[in-house]
């Protein structure tokens, strides 16, 4: 039993490791896409950030913003348009690119 407790002591410092989702969400906050989230309005913002990061469902995010799911549904689909819009404008390419 006291070997089992000796192997699971080192755990608490692999957890201060940033994991590949603590990264993403950092570079979601400081990097290009950042800077486009922070280009569109609020509540398109705060829906997209609860059903892509926090990974909730229509229904859930319903419920945790107090708006219709419908409304959750049309602001998502707005709200990654005008991301599209905001990143395209960041970071310009030609369709055609270099050959």
């Amino acid at each position: 039993a006291q070997e089992r407790t000796a192997r699971a002591a080192p755990e608490p410092e692999a957890a201060a490791v940033p994991s590949a989702e603590d990264r993403v969400l950092a570079g979601l906050e400081y990097g290009d896409v950042g800077t486009a989230l922070d280009r569109i309005s609020p509540e398109l913002r705060e829906v997209l950030r609860a059903t892509v990061v926090d990974g909730l469902t229509t229904r859930e995010a319903a419920r945790l913003l107090g708006i219709p799911e419908g409304t959750v549904k049309s602001r998502a689909r707005r709200a990654r348009t005008e991301l599209r819009a905001a990143l395209a404008q960041l970071n310009p390419s030609p369709l055609g690119g270099p050959a």
